[in-house]
Protein backbone atom coordinates (compact mmCIF):
# COMPACT_ATOMS: atom_id res chain seq x y z
CA UNK A 1 0.00 0.00 0.00
CA UNK A 2 0.90 3.62 0.05
CA UNK A 3 0.49 6.65 -1.78
CA UNK A 4 1.47 7.53 -4.87
CA UNK A 5 4.99 9.02 -5.15
CA UNK A 6 3.99 12.06 -6.02
CA UNK A 7 2.47 12.69 -2.73
CA UNK A 8 4.01 14.79 0.12
CA UNK A 9 4.58 15.09 4.08
CA UNK A 10 5.15 17.30 7.15
CA UNK A 11 6.16 16.00 10.42
CA UNK A 12 6.86 18.03 13.57
CA UNK A 13 8.21 16.81 16.78
CA UNK A 14 7.70 19.29 19.74
CA UNK A 15 9.86 18.83 22.76
CA UNK A 16 8.85 18.52 26.23
CA UNK A 17 9.41 21.39 27.55
CA UNK A 18 7.37 23.21 24.90
CA UNK A 19 4.21 20.32 25.18
CA UNK A 20 2.03 22.88 26.35
CA UNK A 21 3.40 26.67 26.11
CA UNK A 22 3.42 25.45 21.95
CA UNK A 23 0.31 23.15 22.29
CA UNK A 24 -1.90 25.80 20.72
CA UNK A 25 -0.04 27.33 17.55
CA UNK A 26 0.95 23.64 16.72
CA UNK A 27 -2.66 22.22 16.79
CA UNK A 28 -3.63 25.20 14.38
CA UNK A 29 -0.94 24.31 12.10
CA UNK A 30 -1.83 20.58 12.41
CA UNK A 31 -5.48 21.86 11.54
CA UNK A 32 -4.93 24.10 8.78
CA UNK A 33 -2.34 22.49 6.85
CA UNK A 34 -4.44 21.07 4.51
CA UNK A 35 -6.40 23.88 3.59
CA UNK A 36 -3.15 25.66 1.76
CA UNK A 37 -2.73 23.28 -0.67
CA UNK A 38 -5.57 21.59 -3.33
CA UNK A 39 -4.11 17.92 -2.33
CA UNK A 40 -5.62 15.73 0.33
CA UNK A 41 -3.71 16.10 3.41
CA UNK A 42 -3.45 13.38 5.94
CA UNK A 43 -3.23 13.80 9.62
CA UNK A 44 -1.94 11.36 12.64
CA UNK A 45 -1.43 12.18 15.60
CA UNK A 46 0.97 10.22 17.69
CA UNK A 47 1.70 10.04 21.31
CA UNK A 48 4.49 8.00 23.11
CA UNK A 49 7.63 7.95 25.25
CA UNK A 50 9.92 7.82 22.32
CA UNK A 51 11.77 10.84 21.09
CA UNK A 52 12.41 12.00 17.26
CA UNK A 53 16.25 10.84 18.10
CA UNK A 54 15.44 7.35 18.94
CA UNK A 55 16.15 4.66 16.23
CA UNK A 56 12.17 3.05 16.43
CA UNK A 57 10.99 6.91 15.91
CA UNK A 58 13.15 7.34 12.74
CA UNK A 59 11.85 4.06 11.77
CA UNK A 60 7.98 4.98 11.97
CA UNK A 61 8.81 8.07 9.78
CA UNK A 62 11.15 6.63 7.08
CA UNK A 63 8.50 3.88 6.55
CA UNK A 64 5.75 6.46 6.24
CA UNK A 65 8.38 8.09 3.62
CA UNK A 66 8.78 5.05 2.15
CA UNK A 67 4.95 4.50 1.48
CA UNK A 68 4.65 7.61 -0.15
CA UNK A 69 3.73 10.40 2.82
CA UNK A 70 6.53 13.08 1.89
CA UNK A 71 7.08 16.13 3.82
CA UNK A 72 5.51 19.44 3.01
CA UNK A 73 2.35 18.48 0.79
CA UNK A 74 -0.09 15.26 1.43
CA UNK A 75 1.00 14.55 5.42
CA UNK A 76 1.43 15.87 8.69
CA UNK A 77 2.57 14.24 11.33
CA UNK A 78 1.90 15.46 14.87
CA UNK A 79 3.58 13.58 16.97
CA UNK A 80 4.64 14.40 21.40
CA UNK A 81 7.40 12.29 22.85
CA UNK A 82 6.50 12.42 27.02
CA UNK A 83 9.55 11.95 27.99
CA UNK A 84 8.93 10.04 31.44
CA UNK A 85 6.21 12.54 32.30
CA UNK A 86 2.67 10.69 32.38
CA UNK A 87 0.53 13.05 34.31
CA UNK A 88 0.42 15.15 31.40
CA UNK A 89 -1.07 12.23 29.45
CA UNK A 90 -5.02 13.12 29.13
CA UNK A 91 -3.89 16.45 28.50
CA UNK A 92 -1.97 16.13 25.35
CA UNK A 93 -4.16 13.27 24.32
CA UNK A 94 -6.90 15.83 24.37
CA UNK A 95 -5.16 18.28 22.43
CA UNK A 96 -4.46 15.80 19.55
CA UNK A 97 -8.30 14.75 19.53
CA UNK A 98 -9.38 18.46 19.24
CA UNK A 99 -6.97 18.40 16.28
CA UNK A 100 -9.13 15.46 14.12
CA UNK A 101 -6.87 13.35 13.52
CA UNK A 102 -7.65 11.06 10.60
CA UNK A 103 -5.48 8.46 12.59
CA UNK A 104 -4.16 8.64 16.33
CA UNK A 105 -1.13 5.98 17.11
CA UNK A 106 -0.67 5.00 20.74
CA UNK A 107 2.83 3.72 21.99
CA UNK A 108 3.86 2.06 24.99
CA UNK A 109 2.05 2.49 27.90
CA UNK A 110 -1.30 1.31 28.36
CA UNK A 111 -2.11 4.61 30.03
CA UNK A 112 -1.58 6.32 26.49
CA UNK A 113 -3.89 3.91 24.76
CA UNK A 114 -6.50 4.49 27.70
CA UNK A 115 -6.30 8.08 27.38
CA UNK A 116 -6.46 7.85 23.30
CA UNK A 117 -9.53 5.56 23.82
CA UNK A 118 -11.48 8.20 26.02
CA UNK A 119 -10.83 11.09 23.99
CA UNK A 120 -10.39 10.25 20.61
CA UNK A 121 -14.32 8.89 20.19
CA UNK A 122 -14.57 7.15 16.98
CA UNK A 123 -11.07 8.03 15.43
CA UNK A 124 -8.89 4.73 14.02
CA UNK A 125 -6.05 4.07 16.68
CA UNK A 126 -2.89 1.92 16.00
CA UNK A 127 -1.76 1.38 19.21
CA UNK A 128 2.15 -0.11 19.69
CA UNK A 129 1.02 -2.24 23.07
CA UNK A 130 4.11 -2.70 25.19
CA UNK A 131 4.03 -4.05 29.22
CA UNK A 132 0.28 -4.91 29.08
CA UNK A 133 -2.05 -6.91 26.79
CA UNK A 134 -4.29 -5.25 24.86
CA UNK A 135 -7.25 -8.31 24.77
CA UNK A 136 -7.11 -8.74 28.88
CA UNK A 137 -7.88 -5.30 29.14
CA UNK A 138 -10.35 -5.05 26.72
CA UNK A 139 -9.18 -2.74 24.46
CA UNK A 140 -9.60 -5.09 21.54
CA UNK A 141 -11.94 -8.37 21.34
CA UNK A 142 -8.99 -10.99 19.81
CA UNK A 143 -5.96 -10.61 17.75
CA UNK A 144 -7.22 -12.28 14.90
CA UNK A 145 -10.16 -9.89 14.74
CA UNK A 146 -10.08 -6.98 17.59
CA UNK A 147 -13.70 -5.44 16.59
CA UNK A 148 -14.42 -1.91 17.02
CA UNK A 149 -11.44 1.41 16.31
CA UNK A 150 -8.07 -0.41 17.72
CA UNK A 151 -5.59 -2.22 16.31
CA UNK A 152 -1.96 -2.56 15.68
CA UNK A 153 1.32 -4.34 17.24
CA UNK A 154 1.37 -5.86 20.66
CA UNK A 155 4.79 -7.10 22.42
CA UNK A 156 4.57 -9.59 24.71
CA UNK A 157 7.50 -9.58 27.01
CA UNK A 158 7.19 -12.47 29.48
CA UNK A 159 8.62 -15.03 27.29
CA UNK A 160 11.96 -12.41 26.36
CA UNK A 161 12.11 -11.82 30.24
CA UNK A 162 13.27 -15.32 30.95
CA UNK A 163 15.24 -15.28 27.77
CA UNK A 164 16.97 -12.74 28.89
CA UNK A 165 18.12 -14.29 31.98
CA UNK A 166 19.09 -17.24 30.14
CA UNK A 167 21.56 -15.28 27.96
CA UNK A 168 23.24 -13.43 31.34
CA UNK A 169 24.15 -17.18 32.30
CA UNK A 170 25.62 -17.70 29.32
CA UNK A 171 27.20 -14.92 29.04
CA UNK A 172 28.47 -14.42 32.64
CA UNK A 173 28.09 -18.68 33.52
CA UNK A 174 29.84 -17.82 36.99
CA UNK A 175 26.98 -15.76 37.73
CA UNK A 176 24.84 -16.99 40.48
CA UNK A 177 23.05 -14.25 41.85
CA UNK A 178 21.05 -11.67 40.32
CA UNK A 179 18.86 -8.47 41.32
CA UNK A 180 15.78 -8.32 38.78
CA UNK A 181 14.02 -4.77 39.15
CA UNK A 182 10.38 -4.83 38.33
CA UNK A 183 7.44 -2.81 38.70
CA UNK A 184 3.42 -3.46 39.04
CA UNK A 185 3.42 -3.51 35.16
CA UNK A 186 6.09 -5.83 34.85
CA UNK A 187 5.39 -8.48 37.53
CA UNK A 188 4.09 -10.83 35.18
CA UNK A 189 7.73 -11.06 33.42
CA UNK A 190 9.60 -11.18 37.03
CA UNK A 191 7.49 -14.41 37.63
CA UNK A 192 8.52 -15.85 34.24
CA UNK A 193 11.94 -15.43 35.20
CA UNK A 194 11.93 -17.00 38.31
CA UNK A 195 10.67 -19.99 36.96
CA UNK A 196 13.55 -20.65 34.93
CA UNK A 197 16.53 -19.33 37.45
CA UNK A 198 16.42 -22.42 39.60
CA UNK A 199 17.07 -24.39 36.49
CA UNK A 200 20.08 -22.12 35.55
CA UNK A 201 21.63 -22.35 38.85
CA UNK A 202 20.55 -18.43 39.86
CA UNK A 203 19.54 -17.05 43.33
CA UNK A 204 17.00 -14.38 41.55
CA UNK A 205 16.58 -11.43 44.06
CA UNK A 206 13.65 -9.43 43.60
CA UNK A 207 13.36 -5.78 44.04
CA UNK A 208 10.12 -4.39 43.25
CA UNK A 209 10.23 -0.41 42.28
CA UNK A 210 7.47 1.73 43.94
CA UNK A 211 6.30 5.49 44.40
CA UNK A 212 7.15 8.83 41.68
CA UNK A 213 9.78 8.44 41.01
CA UNK A 214 11.27 5.62 41.32
CA UNK A 215 14.35 4.89 44.03
CA UNK A 216 16.75 3.28 41.87
CA UNK A 217 19.83 4.52 43.87
CA UNK A 218 18.16 2.09 46.75
CA UNK A 219 17.68 -0.40 44.69
CA UNK A 220 20.88 -0.32 43.20
CA UNK A 221 22.13 -0.17 46.93
CA UNK A 222 19.73 -3.04 48.00
CA UNK A 223 21.37 -5.18 45.06
CA UNK A 224 25.28 -4.51 45.86
CA UNK A 225 24.33 -5.14 49.56
CA UNK A 226 22.93 -8.64 48.76
CA UNK A 227 25.88 -9.54 46.92
CA UNK A 228 24.32 -9.45 43.26
CA UNK A 229 26.56 -9.67 40.58
CA UNK A 230 24.66 -8.67 37.56
CA UNK A 231 20.86 -7.15 37.30
CA UNK A 232 18.18 -8.03 35.14
CA UNK A 233 15.91 -5.35 34.43
CA UNK A 234 12.80 -6.68 32.82
CA UNK A 235 11.33 -4.21 30.86
CA UNK A 236 8.90 -1.04 32.15
CA UNK A 237 8.49 2.38 30.65
CA UNK A 238 9.23 4.25 33.43
CA UNK A 239 12.64 2.07 33.31
CA UNK A 240 12.98 3.65 30.11
CA UNK A 241 13.45 7.51 31.09
CA UNK A 242 16.61 7.93 33.19
CA UNK A 243 18.01 5.02 32.16
CA UNK A 244 21.46 6.05 31.18
CA UNK A 245 21.76 7.87 34.52
CA UNK A 246 20.97 4.38 36.26
CA UNK A 247 22.37 2.09 34.18
CA UNK A 248 26.18 4.61 34.79
CA UNK A 249 24.81 3.86 38.55
CA UNK A 250 24.63 0.14 38.69
CA UNK A 251 28.10 0.29 36.75
CA UNK A 252 29.94 2.47 39.42
CA UNK A 253 29.09 -0.46 41.75
CA UNK A 254 29.96 -3.12 39.12
CA UNK A 255 27.06 -4.36 38.11
CA UNK A 256 26.31 -5.28 34.63
CA UNK A 257 22.93 -4.72 33.80
CA UNK A 258 19.96 -7.11 31.41
CA UNK A 259 17.38 -5.44 29.49
CA UNK A 260 15.50 -5.40 26.44
CA UNK A 261 17.01 -3.68 23.25
CA UNK A 262 16.14 -0.22 23.99
CA UNK A 263 18.61 0.15 26.84
CA UNK A 264 22.11 -1.22 24.84
CA UNK A 265 22.68 2.20 23.95
CA UNK A 266 22.24 3.40 27.48
CA UNK A 267 25.12 0.86 28.62
CA UNK A 268 22.97 -2.42 29.13
CA UNK A 269 26.20 -5.46 28.68
CA UNK A 270 23.36 -7.93 26.72
CA UNK A 271 20.25 -6.83 25.62
CA UNK A 272 17.61 -8.84 23.65
CA UNK A 273 14.03 -8.48 22.69
CA UNK A 274 11.81 -7.41 19.65
CA UNK A 275 13.38 -5.11 17.55
CA UNK A 276 11.56 -1.47 17.79
CA UNK A 277 12.13 0.06 15.23
CA UNK A 278 10.87 -2.77 13.29
CA UNK A 279 7.67 -2.78 15.65
CA UNK A 280 7.29 1.10 14.89
CA UNK A 281 7.56 1.11 11.09
CA UNK A 282 4.81 -2.60 11.48
CA UNK A 283 2.48 0.60 13.04
CA UNK A 284 3.27 3.21 10.13
CA UNK A 285 2.01 0.18 7.90
CA UNK A 286 -1.25 -0.18 9.64
CA UNK A 287 -1.47 3.81 9.64
CA UNK A 288 -1.33 3.61 6.23
CA UNK A 289 -3.78 0.86 5.49
CA UNK A 290 -6.32 2.60 7.61
CA UNK A 291 -5.83 5.52 5.94
CA UNK A 292 -6.57 4.11 2.43
CA UNK A 293 -9.86 2.49 3.21
CA UNK A 294 -9.17 -0.53 5.37
CA UNK A 295 -11.38 -1.26 8.78
CA UNK A 296 -9.47 -1.57 12.18
CA UNK A 297 -12.14 -3.71 13.31
CA UNK A 298 -10.83 -6.01 10.60
CA UNK A 299 -7.16 -5.98 10.67
CA UNK A 300 -5.64 -8.58 12.70
CA UNK A 301 -3.10 -7.49 15.75
CA UNK A 302 0.72 -7.88 14.92
CA UNK A 303 3.06 -9.49 17.01
CA UNK A 304 6.82 -8.59 16.83
CA UNK A 305 8.86 -11.31 14.16
CA UNK A 306 12.34 -9.94 14.21
CA UNK A 307 14.42 -10.29 17.71
CA UNK A 308 17.38 -8.25 18.29
CA UNK A 309 20.35 -10.02 20.47
CA UNK A 310 22.81 -6.44 21.18
CA UNK A 311 26.34 -6.99 23.71
CA UNK A 312 27.94 -4.00 24.58
CA UNK A 313 31.61 -4.61 24.18
CA UNK A 314 32.22 -1.45 25.53
CA UNK A 315 30.44 -1.52 28.60
CA UNK A 316 32.15 -5.20 29.26
CA UNK A 317 35.67 -3.72 28.69
CA UNK A 318 34.62 -1.06 31.23
CA UNK A 319 33.46 -3.34 33.74
CA UNK A 320 36.69 -6.08 32.81
CA UNK A 321 34.28 -8.71 31.96
CA UNK A 322 34.74 -11.03 29.13
CA UNK A 323 31.73 -12.56 27.14
CA UNK A 324 30.95 -16.12 26.61
CA UNK A 325 31.86 -16.62 22.65
CA UNK A 326 28.41 -18.65 22.62
CA UNK A 327 27.20 -15.36 22.99
CA UNK A 328 28.98 -13.25 21.00
CA UNK A 329 28.58 -15.39 17.66
CA UNK A 330 24.76 -15.22 17.79
CA UNK A 331 24.57 -11.57 18.34
CA UNK A 332 22.56 -9.62 16.08
CA UNK A 333 24.78 -6.43 16.87
CA UNK A 334 28.33 -5.76 18.90
CA UNK A 335 29.06 -2.00 20.11
CA UNK A 336 32.60 -1.55 20.32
Amino acid sequence: MGLPPSSCAESTIDRRTFLLAGGALALSVFRLAGAQSGARVYRVAFLGGATRSSPQFAALERRFRELGYIKGKNFVLEARALGGDWSKVAEITAELARARPDVAMASGSEAVLRAFRQAMGATPIVMIAVDFDPVEKNYIASLARPGGNITGVYLHQVESAAKRLELLKEALPAVTRVTALFDASSRDQFRAAEEVAARLGIALLPYELRGNPYDFEAALGAAATAKAQAVLALSSGAFFVGREKWIGAAHKLRLPVVANPNYAEAGALVSFGASFPHMYASAAEYADRILTGAKPAEMPVEQPSQYELIVNLKTANALGITISQRVLVRATRIIE
